[in-house]
């Protein structure tokens, strides 16, 4: 919280040399966002010079010295951009850039930036004086609510402290602007490894001067680096200083995908031809529920239809968002003690949603509690009973109704049943708890269902959906909260000053976490009664699917062919959250966003099973774990499948809204190997109750906060959103 309410209002001014043609856009709402934009004559500051060799020099060594040093796309036509004041050029005359760790917990993954390089930085072009005198300010508000009311200075050792960093900030600040304006950017570590922003460790300063007021100039000495203009030159904040930045990480800017577009596409033709057929292109915004539909089944369609094998497949790697989230982390109480969501837990959440479309949640919180771990345990000897009943006598499929229309859930959206395809290779029993207005959940539709796996195998089944539904209620509540935070939807920017500025964010944000809570209250489908909707049905909108899934193809070929097999198309959900069960047989494969190929999430969860195992000392090669449970008021010993631990999470369309268009609904798909004896999936859509209606204001705040999105869907019934968003094909 303090780190962000620092960082407030600081970056609101250009850090542009005057007349360079580029600008810092001032951050909307809060300051998170900051966005640089290039102009065409952004290389204004830095025409092209020769490299000034030292006047030793001389003869054919002086030139092969050149020749080395050229660099085609740096040097116009040889040595370093710059004015004099300002210039870049490359840290060695190679080029080589530094070997920077992109996953800090694997010791042979590395990659190289384009390159290393050393820049010249002139403090009046960049406005170092101003700039830095906002950092200090801000640090030091922040730093002074620590002492005791009446304090009306830092002591000095700790004022030293908070002007280094408020150099350091500046300097940096101006860096990242001079790479940009040269179509650069840092290419600092991975992004998880706060070491890597801390002071000195994106680039070395030296050949400090600071500014002198009275001469109008830089005074003559130098400094060696930014300790020794604080502590010898005695450096003020609001003083100018030009500095030089060498061994700077740095790599090219990916073009603007409307930049590319507008050169494979100078004329507009095909973006006009795409606008009449109705398709929204890469670099359009998401106008309307229709577009976001359109999008997502653009987003279905380009995803790679290849598969490969279990032992190739993405299972992805150690940083932040592939870790496991422990359950209890969820909790609404586990926020913090002022109503805040707690700032790990959110960014957790939203780095795994976003970037690679799945949260996978450990129900045991690192085998530590065994309860959910055996209700799922039991849901799935529930799940396989079940299917070999089915399979082993016709008269028990027979008496089954087909997948139809749920009488009383009050949507044509919402069905139960069963149904097979293609000759069995998919089977899916949709099964809906039934609202009780006196008291907790006691059955499921459809009823026959019951004929099959018994009385305690329906209350099996409500058990594991109570669980299921309580965890993806959960993410979707620090999903929104998330999201009003970041665009200030309960922010009352008008009261906002700097006397009150941190207890107004404290209350926004608390704001925030609280809509999030009424939102999935209110609208997300747990198969609860809620009074005051007069309008729900008598079933839960919230279907719990029993499927199996057999690759067939070459099945003659036996356990030993081992190819991978599509058996369940790429698509996305109209849903909240889809969450997943982790089965014993991987299977589902999301869309990785942040590496672009396809995810096996089950495999990772294996993996982190396995090495919480060897930590412990433990065999990591079995299938199942020890357990303590109580039966009959005696406790004993029994063994659950592994996965039983695990969950995978995965975000819907409707989440995708309700997140200003932040958290893209997650494109996956199942595959299956041929000679496997089949895949078992109980999965649970957390979708939207029926009869509600999108109170924009009350969950999001601020109209001026919502987007078009959530304008469009104030007052909607969700049965309308859910049918807006919609593919053409489904609609037709």
């Amino acid at each position: 919280m303090q780190l962000r309410i620092a960082i407030t209002s600081i970056l609101v001014h250009t850090l542009a040399p005057q007349g360079s043609g580029f600008s810092l856009t001032p951050p909307i709402g809060n300051g998170h966002t900051v966005v640089f934009s290039r102009a065409a004559s952004s290389l204004r500051a830095y025409p092209p010079r020769k490299n000034r060799r030292d006047s030793n020099n001389s003869g054919n060594n002086s030139q092969n010295d050149e020749d080395e040093d050229y660099d085609p796309i740096l040097d116009e036509p040889k040595g370093k951009r710059g004015d004099g004041r300002n210039w870049i050029e490359k840290s060695s005359p190679t080029g080589i850039g530094k070997l920077i760790d992109t996953n800090p917990m694997s010791k042979d993954k590395k990659s190289e930036t384009d390159g290393n390089y050393d820049l010249g930085i002139d403090g009046l072009s960049f406005q170092t004086g101003s700039l830095s005198t906002r950092m200090y300010d801000a640090l030091a508000s922040v730093a002074m609510k620590r002492f005791p009311p009446g304090t009306t200075s830092l002591p000095r050792e700790l004022d030293d402290v908070y002007k280094l960093y408020a150099m350091d900030i500046t300097a940096k600040e101006a860096v990242k602007a001079a790479l940009d304006q040269n179509g650069m950017e840092l290419a600092l570590m991975n992004k998880d490894d706060l070491q890597s922003q801390d002071e000195g460790m994106w680039g070395d300063i030296g050949f400090v001067r600071l500014f002198d007021e009275k001469s109008g100039e830089f005074k003559s000495q130098s400094y060696e680096c930014l300790d020794d203009a604080v502590e010898e030159g005695g450096w003020a904040p609001g003083q100018a200083f030009s500095f030089v930045a060498r061994n700077v990480p740095a790599k090219l800017k990916e073009m603007d995908i409307s930049e590319l577009l507008t050169a494979l596409d100078p004329e507009g033709e095909y973006r006009k031809e795409a606008k009449e057929k109705g398709i929204t292109m890469p670099d359009e915004d998401i106008a309307s529920l229709k577009d976001l539909g359109r999008d997502c089944e653009r987003r279905t369609n380009v995803a790679p239809i290849e598969t490969l094998s279990k032992e190739d497949v993405y299972r992805g790697d150690d940083s932040m968002g592939y870790n496991i989230m422990k359950k209890s982390d969820l909790l609404l109480g586990s926020r913090n003690s002022d109503g805040t969501e707690n700032e790990k837990v959110l960014m957790h959440v939203m780095d795994s949603l976003v970037s690679h479309g799945c949260l996978v949640v450990d129900l045991s919180d690192g085998g530590t509690s065994s309860l959910d771990s055996h209700t799922l345990a039991k849901m799935w000897e529930v799940s396989d009973n079940f299917f070999r009943n089915i399979q082993s006598d016709e008269e028990v499929v027979n008496s089954l109704p087909k997948m139809n229309v749920a009488e009383g859930a009050g949507s044509p959206n919402a069905v139960v049943g069963f149904q097979s395809y293609n000759d069995a290779a998919m089977q899916f029993l949709e099964t809906r708890v039934v609202r009780n207005e006196s008291g907790p959940i006691n059955s499921v539709v459809p009823s026959e269902v019951s004929q099959i796996i018994g009385e305690e195998g329906v209350h099996t089944l409500i058990d594991s959906f109570n669980l299921i539904c309580n965890v993806g209620k959960n993410i979707v509540r620090v999903a929104v909260a998330a999201s009003n935070m970041e665009y200030d939807g309960f922010l009352d920017e008008n009261g906002l000053n700097s006397d009150n500025e941190e207890e107004m964010y404290i209350a926004a944000d608390r704001m925030s976490s609280s809509a999030g809570a009424n939102l999935v209250d209110d609208i997300v489908d747990d198969g609860k009664h809620k009074e005051g909707n007069d309008g729900q049905g008598s079933v839960s909108m919230s279907p719990h699917r029993l499927c199996k899934y057999i690759n067939r193809a070459n099945a003659e070929a036996g356990k030993s062919q081992k190819k991978q097999k599509e058996v369940f198309g790429a698509h996305t959900d109209t849903s909240f959250v889809t969450i997943v069960p982790v089965a014993s047989t991987s299977g589902l494969e999301i869309f990785d966003e942040g590496a672009d190929k396809w995810f096996r999430p089950e495999l990772l969860a294996r993996r982190k099973w396995e090495l919480e195992r060897k930590e412990k000392g433990l065999d990591p090669s079995i299938e199942t774990e020890k357990i303590i449970v109580t039966e009959n008021g005696e406790d004993k010993e029994i063994n659950i499948p592994w996965h039983s631990r695990y969950i995978c999470v995965m975000p819907g369309e409707l989440l995708q809204v309700c997140t200003r268009n932040e958290v893209p609904a997650a494109v996956h798909r199942v595959v299956s190997a041929a000679g496997e004896d089949g895949r078992l999936s109980a999965p649970v859509l957390l979708r939207a109750r029926s009869g509600m209606k999108m109170n924009v204001e009350k969950y999001f705040g601020r109209v001026e906060s919502t987007g078009v999105l959530l304008d469009e869907c104030d007052g909607m019934e969700m049965q309308e959103i859910h049918d807006a968003l919609q593919p053409s094909s489904y609609q037709n």
